[in-house]
């Protein structure tokens, strides 16, 4: 669906292939000039539809928001991408409908925090510290010049190499400008609802700070401070990470499972980590020290290769000193049957890919078309006997199912009406099903959906889930038959459909000091491998 605007008085078409991303309020499409343009969604966008009071926020901001950014303070920071022009609904119309903002790239803050991503994607510990000093800054000079970010999140901070850029600028707080906005995973618990994480009062400077607290912890040791999983001596006294921030029951607690898939606590400096704990646990407020990011130096241990910003690395230090043995006899091995390779990601070079609308396989006659997907927005995942992906456009998505020996796509997938900003999303596939998982944030809260789709593209189950510790692991799980397994910190979680509904049914506890949510299993023909940090091992459940 095509979207027209006025731009400089031009009328501009602003196509799906467009579309650089789209969140809660707003798409995102590149101008091709480099500029992009920011496109309010409008009451009537179908992410609205069935919710009026969404409708009723839209119109407004439609009505505020261009007042709001004419009166933004000038001279912004060089970080802040601001507003250079605007989009306007007809030719000789006052109504805007967007603004324009230069273009920039780099990668979501967010994803630093990821430990999967930071495996695949390798980053020096000193471009991470230079990039939140950079924030910092950006941060302050905001302030100085009396605004408040107010939905202070990592979803719109992208870094590019020690660079940052933060973007969605009229949501800014200023002025009689209010943000009504906030994210949960970031939301200072001392302005929020005693009973619910949700804010009463306005933000202020501090929560800003207390934002930029949460967002450098998450980026150096890849968990949040409300992250892990809260296991007390009375298991009905278990409560979630939203409620855990309204205790001040960080990660910290020891009646807290630590993420076997986060980096160590011990590898920060004491001084650093006191500085989280007091903003954390009790409530001290103010500017970030800068000092304490700047005296950071994560270097690499010459033993175990891990990060860290202590003389002498915690992971080694406290690792057992075994002397020298000798052992008789003779080297025995086992041949061990390789692995079926597990689905992999649509992308370039691989056998099926993705290429100027189409989704295409390699044959020995050479490429043949599987089907018509759109351009840019399309993701998709192959296994050895199905595929499936999606694409996401103008407030409806299509989900579609192929297989990878024949030139037959399947649009037919129902898939639920996905709403809010796309922050990842997963495939696991199996024989005749595959596992679909969106996680999106939405309202400022982080969710993930996940989509079974049988191999006749009927969906068999789906469900959405906003604090279930084991969709931790779900970008390492493997499936077989109707069970997926998954990888937690509590051990190997079997998860199948019970009544329509995806449930964890089992974990399997002896396996809890063997698996942890950042390792990747998968299927085997005498049980289930499971990759690790730095090794692999090969189990069988009973």
């Amino acid at each position: 669906m095509n979207r027209n605007v006025w731009i400089d008085g031009q009328r501009v078409t602003l196509a799906p292939a467009m579309l650089l991303g789209q969140g809660g309020e707003a798409e995102v499409y590149d101008l091709g000039d480099g500029r992009v343009l920011k496109w309010w969604k409008p009451a009537e966008h179908p992410d609205f539809e069935g919710i009026p009071s969404a409708q009723d926020v839209a119109r407004k901001r439609l009505v505020e928001a261009p007042h709001k950014l004419r009166a933004l303070p000038g001279n912004l920071p060089a970080a802040v991408v601001a507003p250079c022009g605007f989009a306007l609904a007809a030719k000789k119309s006052t109504h805007v409908v967007g603004y324009l903002m230069q273009k920039v790239t780099g990668v979501p803050l967010h994803s630093f925090g990821e430990p999967k991503w930071r495996r695949d994607n390798p980053v020096p510990g000193a471009d991470v510290v230079a990039a939140l000093l950079a924030l910092h800054d950006a941060i302050a000079e905001l302030h100085q010049r009396g605004i408040v970010v107010g939905d202070c999140n990592d979803l719109n901070v992208l870094v590019d190499g020690r660079r940052v850029h933060l973007i969605d600028v009229d949501s800014y707080q200023f002025g009689g400008y209010a943000c009504p906005m906030f994210s949960e995973r970031f939301v200072d618990p001392r302005l929020c609802d005693p009973q619910q994480l949700v804010p009463v009062r306005p933000h202020d400077e501090a929560s800003d700070w207390f934002a930029f607290a949460v967002m450098a912890f998450r980026s150096l040791l890849g968990v949040g401070p409300w992250g892990g999983v809260h296991q007390p001596a009375n298991p009905a006294a278990r409560i979630s990470p939203a409620l855990r921030a309204l205790k001040r029951l960080s990660v910290f607690a020891a009646d807290i499972i630590y993420p076997r898939a986060a980096r160590p606590l011990g590898i920060l400096p004491d001084e650093l980590t006191a500085v989280f704990r007091a903003m954390f646990e009790r409530d001290h407020r103010g500017a970030f020290p800068r000092v304490e990011l700047e005296r950071l130096r994560l270097r690499a241990c010459s033993t175990c290769g891990e990060e860290h910003g202590r003389v002498r690395c915690p992971a080694c230090q406290t690792a057992a000193h075994l002397p020298p043995v000798v052992v008789h006899g003779k080297l025995r091995w086992t041949t061990v049957p390789s692995v079926a390779q597990t689905e992999y990601e649509v992308g370039r070079g691989t056998p099926v890919w993705l290429d100027q609308g189409a989704l295409w396989r390699s044959t020995r006659l050479g490429p043949e078309r599987i089907g018509g997907v759109l351009a840019t927005q399309t993701r998709a995942w192959v296994g050895s006997k199905l595929g499936v992906g999606f694409y996401r456009a103008a407030g409806y998505t299509v989900g579609f199912l192929f297989r990878p020996d024949r030139g037959v796509l399947d649009d037919r997938v129902a898939l639920p009406k996905i709403r809010g900003q796309l922050v990842e999303a997963h495939a696991t596939i199996g024989d005749d099903r595959a596992w679909l998982w969106l996680t999106c944030v939405d309202g400022g809260k982080l969710a993930t959906t996940c989509v079974v789709i049988g191999a006749d593209a009927q969906v068999i189950a789906s469900s959405t889930f906003t604090d279930a510790a084991w969709t931790a692991g779900i970008s390492g799980a493997c499936t077989a038959g109707p069970h997926l397994f998954v990888p937690t910190d509590e051990g190997i979680a079997r998860i199948e459909i019970v009544q329509g509904t995806i449930t964890q049914t089992r974990t399997f506890i002896e396996t809890a000091a063997l698996i942890g949510a950042g390792d990747r299993l998968a299927l085997s023909p005498s049980g289930i491998d499971a990759a690790r940090r730095r090794d692999a091992i090969r189990m069988q459940l009973t």
